[in-house]
């Protein structure tokens, strides 16, 4: 399993790689970003900061768009994430964000794997 992971990861274009390097920076960054802010008493709760989420979100589902076949998961994690962080009657956590973040990681990889017909981005 892991190495036909590396295996897409390695196959994709140039463009693809950035733009799945972007998607993680932006939900893992968006983690950090929110523990340092709460740490220099910036904000009072981290997981209050969930904004690289839905930003890694946005990016993905741009990414989903471009591959020849469509994944109707990923266009709609925008959708998600706002209904994850702003409508439930659940506080949004840091613990929260590590799962959401974790969760997009798992739909990138899903994404290369599985909707990509000639590894490439149009």
């Amino acid at each position: 399993m892991i190495s036909s992971v590396i295996q897409v990861l390695q196959s994709l274009s140039w463009k693809e790689k950035i733009i799945t390097t972007v998607i993680l920076l932006l939900v893992w960054g968006g983690v950090v970003v929110a523990v340092t802010l709460s740490h220099y008493e910036i904000i009072n709760d981290p997981g209050t900061f969930f904004w690289g989420c839905i930003a890694g979100t946005l990016v993905l589902s741009y990414l989903s768009l471009k591959k020849e076949k469509l994944d109707v998961v990923s266009l709609l994690t925008p959708v998600y994430a706002v209904i994850i962080f702003t409508a439930l009657d659940i506080p949004p956590t840091l613990f929260l964000q590590i799962l959401f973040a974790a969760s997009i990681t798992a739909l990138v990889i899903r994404l290369h794997m599985q909707f990509s017909v000639s590894g490439r981005v149009e």
